[in-house]
């Protein structure tokens, strides 16, 4: 993400309702002028639409009747006092328009400015216009767009023009990124204070563009709200734990992989290398015979310890995992498994232990269908098919509602859950966080096993659960997008992941 002032802090989204209800604690409890505030986002505004266009150049601004129109109208006087020409659309009339919003609009139009009310028609945009600026609707926006909104959005869309979009582009639910029926496309986005909530969900996420966070002069005292945390490089590396120069294999833990059978060898070799490359001191993978040749040649750094005869798993493994299991600081469980009943006999032992551990893929699958609650420290790892599978609803209800179906889940097993997607959502108890890198060459066989190795691996160095799970989300994603920029998306494999895992 890119501010437009210097972060040093862990990034905190905030809800609209719980923007609004501070900014207007802010505003009462302190007597600063509310005009101020709309004049520092519209300094903001006209700073980002300065580095897409040339001074002087003929900008749209596209305004409601609302303070997100005013915050545009304003932004529209400043580029005029720049030189700018500014050409403005309105959705209400600058008479109708309301407190802050309505002087804005009521000075433009004594400054001369190009001004169209938009009744019911659109008119067309300038041949020489070389941006827009979208302060139609903000983030409390709460229904599908229509009429005159409607058509300005898609003649904005159809432009072809860079699009600036103030707080949110018009459309896009702050509260979830959904899109109300249509939105805008922005190439960049000034928000206020802090990032909303929609920035970072997808639909709203790819609509957004660059995301550029204004200070608009709210005092940090004011601010106690609620929100999902956003790491950053800095946040991740301050959550690793201090490696010692005099450590050894044994400081930095023991991983078992519960992974692998037949025709699945590669998962359990993907999980075993990623908590290797993660910084695990050893790495044992348990698996069924026909697992072994591969582990001890595309994983030589790891141990391997048969523990099945059969293509898989099966009940009489139980007790040989839980005698491999002393001595081991996390697990990992799940990868190519495979779903037989005899697979679950064998792990359920170690899933409802409270050994730290991360339960993953076939292990999910099995979960649901056998049910019951996990143990203490364990970190659960679904993508939307399996977490519906897990809460019983449809994939396409949790991919519309991600942070509620998280939080449930998390609530009902009392672990971490991870849900993964282009967005993943992170959740334990009250605390919440969504995991922005990554990239969609990651959309590939093997990927999950990865980031599978890769938590048990700092669960296996001290991490707990939600650390581990974050941080292990936050440097899979990196890897995933250095490989992108170094094969293209579609040539990237789980294994280019792993290549370039850098954890440090």
């Amino acid at each position: 993400m890119d501010f437009a002032r210097e972060v040093f802090r862990l990034i905190r989204t905030i809800s609209p309702q719980d923007m609004q209800e501070m900014e207007r604690a802010f505003l009462d409890g302190t007597g600063y002028p509310s005009l101020l505030l709309m004049e520092h986002a519209a300094q903001a505004v006209v700073e980002a639409l300065a580095r897409w266009v040339k001074a002087g150049s003929r900008v749209l601004f596209a305004c409601g009747g609302g303070n997100n129109g005013g915050d545009g109208a304003a932004a529209a006087r400043l580029w005029m006092q720049r030189g700018g020409k500014a050409d403005v659309w309105l959705l209400r009339n600058p008479s109708q328009m309301r407190a802050d919003a309505g002087v804005n609009a009521c000075l433009l139009n004594a400054c001369g400015a190009a001004l169209n009310v938009l009744y019911s028609d659109v008119p067309a945009i300038a041949p020489d216009c070389a941006a827009i600026v979208d302060a139609l609707y903000g983030t409390g926006l709460n229904r599908p767009l229509e009429g005159a909104a409607l058509l300005a959005v898609q003649r904005i869309n159809e432009s072809g023009l860079p699009v600036i979009a103030v707080d949110i582009p018009s459309g896009v639910d702050g509260s979830s990124g959904h899109v109300l029926g249509e939105a805008v496309h922005a190439q960049e986005t000034v928000t206020f204070h802090r990032a909303k909530h929609g920035h970072m969900l997808f639909p709203g996420r790819a609509l957004t563009g660059k995301l550029t966070i204004a200070d608009i002069g709210i005092l940090p005292e004011w601010d106690g709200a609620q929100g999902m945390d956003i790491l950053e490089d800095a946040d991740a590396r301050a959550l690793l734990p201090a490696r010692p120069r005099d450590g050894h294999k044994g400081t930095f833990g023991h991983v078992l992989c519960v992974a692998g059978s037949e025709g699945m060898a590669g998962a359990a070799v993907l999980c075993a290398r990623a908590a290797l490359r993660a910084g695990a001191g050893l790495v044992t993978a348990a698996c069924p015979f026909p697992v072994l040749t591969a582990m001890q040649s595309l994983a030589p750094c790891a141990m391997a310890k048969v523990i099945s005869d059969g293509a898989s798993l099966g009940a009489d493994a139980a007790d040989a995992l839980m005698q491999l299991v002393k001595g081991k600081r996390a697990l990992a469980i799940g990868p190519g498994l495979g779903r037989e009943e005899g697979v679950w006999q064998a792990i359920e032992p170690l899933i409802r232990s409270d050994i730290p551990k991360v339960v993953d893929a076939d292990a999910l699958y099995l979960l649901a269908r056998y049910g019951g609650g996990v143990g203490a420290n364990t970190v659960l790892t679904p993508h939307p098919g399996e977490m519906a599978r897990l809460c019983g609803a449809g994939t396409e209800e949790v991919l519309l509602a991600p942070v509620e179906y998280a939080q449930q889940l998390a609530a009902e097993q009392a672990a971490c859950v991870l849900l993964k997607g282009a967005t993943s959502v992170i959740a334990q108890g009250e605390d919440v966080t969504m995991n922005v890198t990554g990239c969609d060459g990651m959309g590939t066989g093997g990927s999950g096993d990865v980031l599978t190795g890769v938590i048990a691996a700092l669960m296996a160095q001290g991490m707990p659960p939600m650390d581990a799970a974050r941080v292990g989300a936050f440097y899979h994603g990196r890897a995933g997008e250095t490989a992108q920029a170094v094969l293209g998306a579609r040539a990237v494999t789980a294994m280019d992941v792993l290549d370039r895992l850098r954890i440090e």
